[in-house]
């Protein structure tokens, strides 16, 4: 199932948007609709886009083709195929909390707590950073972000309310 675009990738949008990332090698993990990854690739950077989902790949290999963006496209569970040297890594992953076998889960549920995706993620991410990478991500009010406090440091750097909810972007470096 390929996750639309809705509050959470358009808020990451908002904050890649205008940011000049000419000649900057940059991933889109979790890809899902491909908005994130078309975003790097209109800010001028070199972007490779990874999702589990084949079927989201080939939608958002599509929406590229359809824009005339060059974006590499790759299969890989997080960073299982992906080679390291990115100047920033964007990822907006499921990070509401909820139990299994809810119905296409897969889209929207970062674990238990809500981060623990979000935790396993991060405890890989830095190897494939430059020395002066950032990691972009989103998270929600929802889960439980002291365990992400525990451990990282991030870095509001927008947020959005919602009726809900409110939606973080958060940076690490």
């Amino acid at each position: 199932m390929v996750y639309k675009p809705a509050e959470d990738s358009l808020l990451l949008k908002s904050v890649l948007e205008g940011r000049n990332l000419e000649g900057k090698t940059c991933l889109d993990m979790g890809t899902g609709s491909g908005i994130i990854g078309r975003a790097m690739a209109d800010s001028g950077a070199e972007v490779v886009s990874a999702d589990i989902d084949p079927e989201a790949l080939e939608h958002a290999e599509r929406k590229a083709e359809e824009e005339g963006l060059d974006i590499e496209f790759v299969e890989s569970d997080l960073f299982e195929n992906i080679e390291s040297g990115f100047d920033l890594i964007a990822f907006n992953p499921p990070y509401l909390p909820g139990r299994k076998g809810l119905g296409e889960e897969n889209v929207w549920r970062g674990g238990e707590t809500g981060v623990e995706l979000t935790l396993n993620f991060l405890d890989t991410a830095e190897y494939y950073l430059k020395e002066d990478g950032e990691i972009l991500l989103v998270a929600s009010s929802l889960a439980d972000l002291e365990r992400l406090h525990e451990k990282f440091d991030p870095e509001i750097i927008r947020e959005k309310e919602l009726w809900f909810e409110t939606l973080y972007v958060l940076k690490l470096k």
